[in-house]
């Protein structure tokens, strides 16, 4: 059973005081323009969407009030950007904490810190984003989530594609009444050149194509987009069993890791196939989805192509629904105390992308197929039920 955590509860019912019946859960941008910015510490400035991040920045919605980055080279570069010149920089994300009182931890560094970010944030009460992937392991994931539950606190995964809306209008063509239809099979396909082709700072590269630090190399930075899609689209099912390849293209660019990974995921009336990779000629995530009644293949994050099992061509589409911010989403979120287990930033969500990683971490490796319950009797972690 999650323990609620006392001041987030007091946050919560002052707001439902202050506002109108409703407004909260149904309209986010609303309740984020209706209350303080939400206080965000920065955990690191190593990974490469800090720098989007602070583009994106609103100071109604968001207020930076510390960072941690311990590595005096990366702090360089970065403190003159308008957005961090009254921030201050703290030795310690302990420290940042203690004295900054943040509702949020927010981290761009490399995944493999995820976990200690977690250490230090969910004893203090605050809750905790990461950009994708959640953990460098199953283990690690499963300490998170052992951590965000006993203290109350969040533990939530930014994806690029969360925010797209031909991918939530993907999950309304997969239902049973939808154009799609029950699936059948699935396609996702994620990636770019490559980082070392794509002029990736040295600071994120470093890191990027360590396992030690990344979990792996294109495996991990994008296979987890289709395990994460297709894990929102079928309602947090995981699959039986997962098999993987892995393929190492250019080990000159990319001597200890893959650069391309093929994932097939197994379930009792589908299968699901993610492609992720640092070798496509082009950026890409797009998805492929066939079922009983007709096929939907996305083009970019707006626009689709439909056919039905009637219909002799495909037709052309663009989504309807408005794209989410995902600044106020996740400020709505934290202040609502609550894993929003039905979308895929969810802990739900990412504790079974991580299985789904580790699977295919150990297919590619062993040769073989992995069921997902292998998970818990090889790890030697009772603390999560996979």
């Amino acid at each position: 059973m999650r323990i609620l955590n006392p001041m987030k509860s007091i946050l919560r019912l002052t707001l439902l005081l202050i506002l109108p019946s409703g407004w909260l859960e149904a309209t986010p941008g609303l309740a984020a323009d209706a209350t303080p910015p939400l206080r965000v510490v920065l955990a690191g400035l190593r990974h490469g969407h800090v720098s989007g991040f602070l583009r994106s920045l609103d100071p109604q919605v968001i207020e930076l009030v510390g960072l941690w980055e311990e590595h005096e080279p990366v702090w360089e570069k970065f403190r003159s950007r308008p957005q961090l010149v009254a921030v201050r920089r703290f030795s310690t994300l302990s420290e940042a904490i203690d004295q900054t009182k943040p509702e949020v931890v927010w981290a761009f560094s490399d995944t493999r810190t995820h976990l200690d970010v977690v250490r230090a944030a969910a004893v203090r009460g605050v809750d905790v984003i990461v950009e994708k992937p959640l953990a460098i392991s199953w283990r690690d994931a499963a300490e998170m989530s052992a951590l965000a539950g006993k203290h109350g606190t969040l533990v939530l995964t930014n994806f690029e594609t969360s925010w797209y809306p031909v991918f939530a209008e993907a999950k309304a063509a997969l239902s049973a009444t939808g154009q799609v239809g029950r699936p059948r099979h699935l396609y996702l396909q994620a990636g770019h050149t490559g980082p070392a082709r794509r002029g990736t700072s040295p600071e994120f590269l470093e890191w990027l194509r360590d396992p030690e630090r990344a979990g792996g190399g294109a495996l991990f930075d994008f296979g987890c987009y289709g395990a994460n899609l297709a894990t929102w689209w079928l309602d947090n099912r995981p699959p039986e069993s997962v098999s993987a390849s892995l393929s190492q293209f250019d080990p000159v660019s990319y001597p200890d890791c893959d650069d391309h990974a093929t994932i097939h995921l197994v379930y009792p009336d589908l299968q699901v196939t993610c492609v992720g990779s640092w070798q496509w000629p082009y950026a890409r995530k797009d998805a492929a989805l066939y079922g009983e009644r007709g096929s939907m293949v996305t083009v970019n994050d707006r626009r689709y192509r439909v056919r039905s099992d009637q219909a002799t061509q495909e037709e052309e589409r663009e989504a309807v629904a408005e794209r989410r911010n995902s600044h106020r989403w996740y400020a709505a979120t934290v202040r609502a105390g609550h894993d929003p287990v039905e979308d895929p930033s969810s802990l739900a969500n990412n504790l079974i992308v991580m299985k789904i990683l580790e699977a295919a971490r150990r297919s590619a490796a062993e040769r073989r197929s992995v069921a997902l319950t292998e998970l818990m009797e090889r790890s030697g972690d009772a603390r999560i039920d996979p």
